[in-house]
């Protein structure tokens, strides 16, 4: 009968756990959001600041994967890392797949979307996109954006800083820009003066 050692192998579970989450976690994106971890049950739900109330089904997202006993044999924990480093991607990639998709399905039931229609990222477009997002602000008065993100694709986030930075020195686009705080200012002190106070 050939040794066993239970003691190791749970130890080196705790390390390769604590180096997936660690991967998973450090990405920008999934990062970036606060997570709430649920021990029991099949079904939670979520609510808007609207009060609207979802009930949703836990979803199983698995990635199997294999380490080759040689490899383990030749390379020993540095096998653990790798075959972790390459899950932890696809359960990155899955968590994104899946995060764009509740996303679009939230953004259409309050109805912010916005519909490109094929045409290149441009000033309008933005400011279409800042016309239907909900914006809050400081004691200031300065728009508080802290907590949005503009998340697309690599090759397309270059041309779009390009872009960006050119509006910074833009005239029309900055009174275009201003004229659309103006109205989110207001849609927020609206906001702020119909809260209703708790105890």
């Amino acid at each position: 009968m050939l040794p066993d050692f239970p003691e190791v192998k749970r130890r080196l579970l705790q390390v390769v756990a604590f180096n997936f989450r660690h991967r998973v976690n450090a990405d920008e994106l999934i990062g970036a959001i606060k997570s709430v971890p649920y021990f029991e049950g099949r079904r939670f739900a979520t609510g808007d600041v609207d009060g609207y109330v979802e009930e949703t089904a836990a979803e199983l997202t698995s990635i199997p994967y294999e380490i080759e006993r040689l490899a383990i044999i030749e390379r020993g924990v540095e096998a653990f890392a790798e075959a972790t480093a390459k899950v932890a991607e696809a359960q990155i990639a899955a968590l994104h797949e899946m995060l764009f998709r509740k996303n679009k399905e939230a953004c259409d039931r309050v109805g912010n979307s916005v519909d490109a229609g094929g045409q290149p990222f441009s000033a309008d477009l933005y400011l279409k996109m800042l016309e239907r997002v909900r914006i809050d602000f400081d004691s200031d008065g300065r728009p508080d954006i802290s907590g949005t993100r503009l998340v697309m694709h690599p090759d397309l986030a270059e041309h779009v800083s390009k872009v960006m930075s050119q509006w910074e020195t833009d005239e029309s686009f900055q009174q275009r820009y201003q004229e659309v705080m103006l109205r989110k200012r207001e849609e927020w002190r609206d906001r702020e003066s119909n809260r209703k106070l708790v105890d």
